[in-house]
């Protein structure tokens, strides 16, 4: 999605301009472009080696993302940070990623991470290697086209297993 322009006119009054409701029309998804690219954090805890869902996101609220995830193990000095950059694709029905610029600390790597969708969700997959409680900091930012959606632009981010806040961004009209 790119800016909105509001077409003002040459002069005041002159009747060139955008009427008011579609120039708050293109005002609201301005914003709403902004605070979908934004980023935001979330936590998610896992208790044992078996893979689990750390983040989890409403596909057609999804077009690509990047995460940067740090897992860490609280009962030693191992810990990892790692990007991962997704994309899904058009038929919102699989999920591509890629793993990149892993650093650790300590002695161990601590997690696996996968994706895939699962009944129209993006779920975002971590397997501890160690049978072991670990903290899984994770910022994201999570970016849709609504032009590929052809739906009201609308976002719901941050439901994750840990039930931490929604952000909500929500306009009712398309653009002119």
């Amino acid at each position: 999605m790119t800016q909105e322009i509001i077409n003002i006119g040459a002069v005041p009054n002159d009747g060139e301009g955008d009427p008011l409701r579609t120039a708050f029309s293109k005002i609201n998804n301005n914003f709403a472009q902004l605070y979908a690219t934004g980023w935001a954090t979330t936590e998610s805890i896992t208790f044992d080696d078996t893979e689990q869902i750390i983040f989890s996101v409403a596909a057609n609220a999804f077009t690509q993302a990047q995460f940067q995830i740090n897992s860490l193990d609280p009962a030693t000095n191992d810990s990892q940070n790692i990007m991962l950059t997704a994309a899904i694709s058009n038929d919102l029905a699989t999920v591509k990623f890629t793993a990149h610029s892993t650093i650790m600390t300590g002695d161990y790597v601590v997690s696996n991470y996968d994706m895939d969708i699962i009944a129209g969700m993006v779920n975002l997959y971590v397997t501890p290697i160690i049978n072991d409680q670990l903290t899984h900091f994770i910022g994201y930012q999570v970016m849709f086209n609504t032009n590929v959606l052809g739906t009201p632009l609308s976002l719901e981010l941050g439901s994750d297993v840990l039930g931490t806040e929604n952000l909500m961004i929500i306009t009712t009209e398309q653009p002119a």
